[in-house]
């Protein structure tokens, strides 16, 4: 197992991640990344989900995040390192994983927002920097979304992006993620790999919609009668001020009654 202590380059770069998002920002991406909760290089740590979260069935509500791109519910799969596994993403504990290689950096989780937990992981590539900034937004209805802020593209690893419900379930093949939108159909994982020098989902999104069946419709796009997260805020902003208009309205009838 090899171990490298998070220099001042590397936390320069995670701060400077931090603070602003790059040109190749994904359009729904999070840019308050919350508190720190990992950082370093093939690290773990365990918390709480402010909800509990259904991934392909079962709920969570703990969570372990390794720095190296990927989210564990359910049970531990290490630190992962060094690049995406098929074997092990499909056999291990139950795993959300926007970007799993080996990254040298920070793991952030925010829980502001009450129905959602955004997991956000900052740095670069062990051995051969770069600026990275992978991000998964899990909502309390099940929704997922992926999103990327950085130009730059793992050179020396293997990328594997998607869910698993682990446990050992069956391979359902590679899938191209940017290629939707598709069904899961009754397969309990859905994944891409890329080579070294081929990750292509820099600036785009990735969401996971629930079905009736228990899996996800896969997309690059909200899935239609899904409302944005910008969305749902501006919907609630109107409710409340729909609230404080009809409240103000019966109060000065009361007046005028009076």
């Amino acid at each position: 197992m090899k171990t490298l202590a998070m220099g001042a380059a590397v936390l320069a770069s995670a701060a400077l991640l931090a603070g602003s998002a790059s040109a190749a920002t994904s359009p729904v991406f999070e840019t308050n990344y919350g508190a720190a909760i990992v950082g370093g290089d093939d690290q773990t740590a365990d918390g709480s989900l402010p909800f509990a979260f259904t991934l392909f069935g079962q709920s969570y509500t703990g969570f372990q995040m390794s720095t190296n791109g990927f989210v564990s519910l359910g049970g531990s799969n290490g630190t992962g390192c060094c690049s995406g596994d098929v074997g092990a993403f499909l056999g291990g504990a139950a795993r959300i994983a926007p970007e799993w290689f080996d990254i040298v950096g920070t793991g952030y989780l925010n829980t502001e927002v009450a129905d959602r937990a955004v997991f956000t992981w900052v740095g670069g590539e062990y051995s051969v920097g770069g600026s990275y900034a992978a991000q998964a937004q899990l909502f309390a209805d099940g929704r997922i979304i992926f999103g990327y802020s950085g130009d730059s593209i793992p050179a020396a690893h293997t990328v594997l992006t998607g869910i698993s419900a682990g446990g050992g379930v069956a391979d359902p093949g590679e899938t191209e993620l940017t290629g939707g939108p598709y069904s899961t159909g009754s397969a309990r994982a859905v994944y891409d790999l890329a080579a070294a020098n081929s990750f292509d989902l820099n600036g785009a999104n990735v969401y996971f919609t629930p079905d009736a069946q228990g899996g996800y419709t896969v997309s690059t796009t909200a899935v239609a009668g899904v409302p944005e997260p910008a969305t749902w805020a501006m919907m609630l902003a109107g409710f409340f001020g729909a609230g404080s208009i009809l409240r103000a309205n019966r109060s000065r009838r009361a007046v005028q009654a009076a």
